[in-house]
C-alpha cells in the first residue's frame, strides 16, 4: 500500500473536520476542551469537560451524532511526531484510524476524527 493509500484509508478526510482545538485545566483534575468542528455543511463550536482530551472529543462526537468508542490504542513517537492508532467501534462495526500531532493529545484527537469519519454510515 502506498503512503497516500494508507492515509486515504486510515486518516480519511470526510464529513467531520476539526478546525480549532484548545484544552484548559479545570477543577478536580478535569480538562475543558473547546473545538470548532465542521460536520457536513454545518460549522459548530463545541465544549466538553472530561477526564482528558480523548473523553472530551468522544463526548463532542456523540453530541454531533457521530459516536465512537475506543477498543484499542497504540502510540509511537517518530522523529518528534506523535502517531496514534485507534481501534474504534460503533454499532458492532470496528475500524482502525490514524492521527498525528506534536503532542499525544493532538494525535489522539485527530485519530478520533478519522475514526468517526471511517465509521460514518455510507449515505
Amino acid at each position: 500500500m502506498s503512503w497516500e493509500g494508507f492515509l486515504a484509508e486510515y486518516a480519511p478526510t470526510g464529513a467531520i473536520r476539526l478546525g480549532t482545538w484548545s484544552t484548559r485545566r479545570d477543577r478536580e483534575d478535569l480538562v475543558t476542551c473547546q473545538a470548532t468542528i465542521a460536520h457536513a455543511d454545518k460549522i459548530m463550536s463545541l465544549q466538553a469537560t472530561a477526564a482528558g482530551p480523548i473523553g472530551a472529543m468522544t463526548s463532542m462526537l456523540h453530541d454531533i451524532g457521530a459516536p465512537v468508542q475506543i477498543a484499542g490504542l497504540h502510540q509511537r513517537e517518530v522523529a518528534g511526531t506523535v502517531i496514534t492508532f485507534l481501534l474504534c467501534e460503533h454499532d458492532d462495526r470496528r475500524c482502525w484510524a490514524y492521527g498525528t500531532g506534536q503532542t499525544a493529545d493532538e494525535a489522539n484527537v485527530r485519530a478520533l476524527i478519522a475514526g468517526a469519519n471511517r465509521l460514518r454510515p455510507t449515505q
